[in-house]
C-alpha cells in the first residue's frame, strides 16, 4: 500500500473549502430563519387585524342611524292649566274706586205751601193736610218741599217721603180704597184751581192703604231728580183716594195728616229725607 503524504499546503486547501461550505450552509440557514421569521410575523399581523377588525368595525345594524327624540313644545290645555316648562301670566288687580260716602239730609215742608183744596172751591193751607170726601164734595191734600239745601251737584242715591196720618173720620180708606200720590208744580201758593192741576206724574205711588195712626213712607226718587234736572225749586205732592166721589154725610170719610203748621200738635211735621253722595 502506498502511503499518501498530504502537504502542509493541501491541508489549508482542504480547511479553506471546509470553511466555504460551512459558510454557505449558515448563509442558507439565516435564510432560513428570516424566511421563518418573517412568516410568522405575517401570521400574527393578520391574525391581530382580523381580531381588531372584528372588535372596532361596526355591524350593519349599527350604521343605521338613531331617529333623534323630539322635545315636546310645552302647550296650554284646555283648562288653562300651564305646563311646568312655562311660568303662568300674572294678571295685574285693578285699582278700585273707593265707594262714596252716603249723606242724608231731611228737609221739612213748606207752612202755607201744604194743607188742602176741594171740589166745591173751598180749602186751607194753614191747618192740616187733608183727603177724603163728603156729602158735598171731595178733598185732596198738598205738601211741598224747597230743594235749595240740597248740595249743588250731589248725586241723589234715595228719596222717602214721610207724612204723619194723625187722625181718621169715618172709613176713607173703605170708601176710597188706597191713598195715591201725584207728582206736580203748583209754584209758589197753593190755590184751589192746583185742585185739578195737570200732574207731572199721576197716582204714581200708593201711600197707604189703612187707617193706622203711624207714619206713611213712599219713594219719590225719580220724581225729585227730576225737579232737579229741571232747575224746579221745589218737590210738590198732591194726596188722593183712588176712588173719588161724594157720599155719606156732612161729617163724611177723611184722612188727617200733620202739616208744617202742626196745627194737631203731633211735632211731625212732613219730611223728605234725601240721601245722596
Amino acid at each position: 500500500m502506498e502511503e499518501q503524504v498530504i502537504t502542509p499546503q493541501e491541508k489549508v486547501t482542504e480547511v479553506k473549502e471546509l470553511s466555504s461550505g460551512k459558510k454557505v450552509l449558515i448563509v442558507l440557514a439565516g435564510i432560513l430563519l428570516l424566511a421563518g421569521v418573517g412568516a410568522g410575523s405575517y401570521f400574527l399581523g393578520n391574525k391581530g387585524k382580523s381580531q381588531d377588525t372584528s372588535i372596532l368595525s361596526p355591524t350593519p345594524a349599527d350604521l343605521i342611524s338613531e331617529t333623534p327624540t323630539t322635545t315636546p313644545t310645552p302647550e296650554i290645555n284646555i283648562s288653562g292649566t300651564i305646563s311646568p316648562t312655562k311660568k303662568p301670566t300674572v294678571t295685574p288687580k285693578p285699582t278700585l274706586t273707593p265707594t262714596p260716602v252716603v249723606k242724608q239730609k231731611t228737609l221739612s215742608s213748606n207752612t202755607s205751601l201744604d194743607g188742602f183744596q176741594s171740589s166745591n172751591g173751598g180749602g186751607n193751607k194753614t191747618l192740616e193736610i187733608r183727603a177724603g170726601r163728603n156729602v158735598n164734595l171731595v178733598t185732596r191734600g198738598f205738601v211741598s218741599f224747597d230743594l235749595s239745601e240740597i248740595p249743588a251737584g250731589a248725586v241723589i242715591k234715595e228719596v222717602n217721603l214721610r207724612l204723619y196720618q194723625a187722625k181718621i173720620i169715618g172709613n176713607p180708606y173703605g170708601v176710597g180704597g188706597s191713598l195715591k200720590i201725584d207728582h206736580i208744580n203748583f209754584g209758589d201758593s197753593l190755590d184751589n184751581p192746583d185742585y185739578g192741576l195737570a200732574a207731572l206724574s199721576s197716582s204714581f205711588i200708593t201711600l197707604t192703604s189703612n187707617n193706622v195712626i203711624e207714619w206713611k213712607d213712599a219713594i219719590v226718587t225719580d220724581q225729585v231728580k227730576d225737579d232737579l234736572a229741571n232747575a224746579r225749586s221745589r218737590s210738590q205732592f198732591r194726596i188722593h183716594f183712588q176712588t173719588e166721589n161724594t157720599g155719606g154725610d156732612v161729617t163724611g170719610d177723611f184722612a188727617y195728616f200733620e202739616a208744617a203748621e202742626n196745627n194737631m200738635a203731633t211735632g211731625n211735621s212732613p219730611q223728605l229725607v234725601v240721601k245722596y253722595y
